[in-house]
């Protein structure tokens, strides 16, 4: 069967709304919900949190957000003090972005692998004699 997403602008494939952002949150998005679809596939967790999440692996069937909060920008003629302010702030603003990428990764990299280790089990079951 056919993706109807594929070939289109902005598609993030698996059927998934793209998701826009510098850190590309569009192929984030897609590859926790294609790999959390595969894990809830080969049955990864107990049925109970299965039903729980109506189909997703994830913790309440859905990937948490970044807790960052963006800072208000000053208006142009504001003061220089306010200015540098609110660079210090977009600093920290840019590390919590930084590290909620990171982390988000490192989960993709998790269920990455329990989804590899899900397939070789079944692949060494399918084709013993």
């Amino acid at each position: 069967m056919q993706n109807r997403h594929a070939g289109r602008p902005g598609a993030a494939g698996c059927g998934t709304k793209a998701v826009h952002g510098r850190y590309g949150g569009r192929r984030l998005a897609a590859a926790l919900l294609c790999a959390a679809l595969a894990v809830a596939a080969l049955g990864g967790l107990p049925a109970p949190v299965r039903a729980q999440a109506q189909g997703s692996q994830l913790p309440g069937g859905d990937y948490p957000d970044a807790q960052c909060t963006s800072p208000l920008r000053p208006f142009a003629g504001d003061k220089a003090w306010e200015w540098e302010l609110y660079r210090q702030k977009m600093g920290a603003y840019r590390a919590c972005v930084d590290a909620y990428v990171r982390r988000a990764r490192a989960d993709i990299e998790i269920i990455q692998g329990k989804i590899d280790r899900a397939v070789r089990e079944y692949n060494r079951e399918v084709t013993m004699p």
